[in-house]
């Protein structure tokens, strides 16, 4: 064993009894300054010495940026994203709307219907109760309200089927009218009795075009079976 010479035992009990360490052999080391009392703190014990009276060197810190570099990093896992299904898409108008609305239409014409019934609605004339409307505009004025006579010849009591026993006579006689006609011409049926009717006053104008067909059959209609 290698003999420590004697400065350099001297020197670390030197040392130890500054940094407050006990010194070598058991003897007791001083007491440390308390803070306040004669200056700084005293500083941390070093490390305890190594046999053989040789204090052990006091390992170096670990600089934290080292430290943390050295330590293997920790990935924490990323949260998984959660998924959402989104409802489905909603009509903001309930499904027991649709009929209703298809059906109001008809329920609106049903009631109209029920406010007007049909026996307001303007009846059906038959050929001739349209003759007899007809008549009043067109043929009143020369032949009478009622068939009479007038100006022109009487029509009512079978008159006009006496001078025209064909109908389709009577009907070219109202389309043609006797306006363009000499005075005094005959016409009608020659057996009948009386004799044939004369143009008189040539003034019945000819209805052709001013009515249709339809409407100077439902005068003649009238003229021969609703005038009594």
């Amino acid at each position: 064993m290698t003999q420590v010479p004697e400065y350099l035992l001297q020197r670390s009990r030197e040392r130890r009894a500054a940094l407050g360490l006990p010194a070598f052999g058991g003897g007791e080391a001083p007491a440390p300054t308390a803070p306040g009392e004669g200056g700084e703190a005293a500083p941390p014990a070093p490390p305890a010495a190594a046999e053989g009276g040789v204090p052990a060197p006091a390992e170096a810190p670990v600089p934290a940026t080292a430290a943390a570099a050295a330590a293997p990093a920790v990935t924490e896992p990323e949260p998984e994203a959660a998924y959402f299904e989104p409802p489905a898409a909603r009509s903001g108008i309930p499904a027991w709307v649709v009929p209703v609305l298809a059906l109001l239409p008809i329920w609106a014409f049903a009631y109209v219907g029920a406010l007007n019934p049909a026996s307001s609605a303007a009846p059906v004339l038959t050929p001739i109760q349209q003759g007899a409307q007809l008549f009043a505009k067109n043929c009143a004025t020369c032949h009478g309200a009622q068939g009479e006579g007038g100006i022109g010849p009487k029509l009512a009591g079978g008159q006009a089927k006496l001078t025209f026993p064909n109908e389709a006579d009577h009907i070219a006689w109202v389309e043609t009218g006797s306006l363009t006609k000499p005075k005094g011409l005959a016409y009608g049926d020659p057996n009948r009795a009386g004799g044939q009717h004369t143009i008189k006053v040539a003034g019945m104008p000819p209805f052709k075009g001013t009515l249709t067909d339809a409407q100077i059959k439902n005068v003649v209609t009238f003229e021969r079976d609703g005038l009594k």
